[in-house]
């Protein structure tokens, strides 16, 4: 497991059910924002065990993840929000995300920071475009 904010978390960590709170848990109120909000799981190859690649989740705008946790409960969960601040009607809020499967740690690193910053995406018919 990789988590930006906290860095790679070994599997044993995994081996005993903990609540969401107990461990690995992010809130922007209490915590730094991170440069980057990088949360990945590392998959292995089904009949060999080997490590394979990284499917990871990357929110372009660090500030705007409000709380963000990873726990185990049979199963190893990851589940963040976004958001987190008053708004009127007639405001929004909004967030962009690259998800995608990476081979390293770097490569991640190297995408997210390619488009880093950005809140929205544009679509039309030449195609999409990522907004800030």
């Amino acid at each position: 497991m990789y988590l930006s904010y906290h860095g790679r978390i070994p599997a044993k960590e995994f081996f005993e059910n903990f609540a969401p709170d107990e461990k690995f848990n992010y809130r922007r109120d209490r915590n730094a924002v991170p440069s980057r909000f990088i949360r990945a799981y590392r998959l292995r190859h089904p009949k060999t065990g080997k490590p394979g690649p990284w499917l990871a989740g990357m929110t372009l705008q660090p500030a705007v993840v409000h709380e963000a946790w990873c726990h185990q409960r049979g199963y190893v969960c990851m589940i963040h929000e976004f958001g987190g601040r008053p708004i009127k009607a007639g405001e929004h809020f909004q967030a962009a995300f690259v998800v995608g499967f990476f081979d390293s740690i770097a490569e991640m690193n190297s995408v997210y920071d390619r488009y880093s910053g950005h809140t929205g995406l544009k679509v039309d018919k030449s195609g999409w475009k990522l907004t800030r």
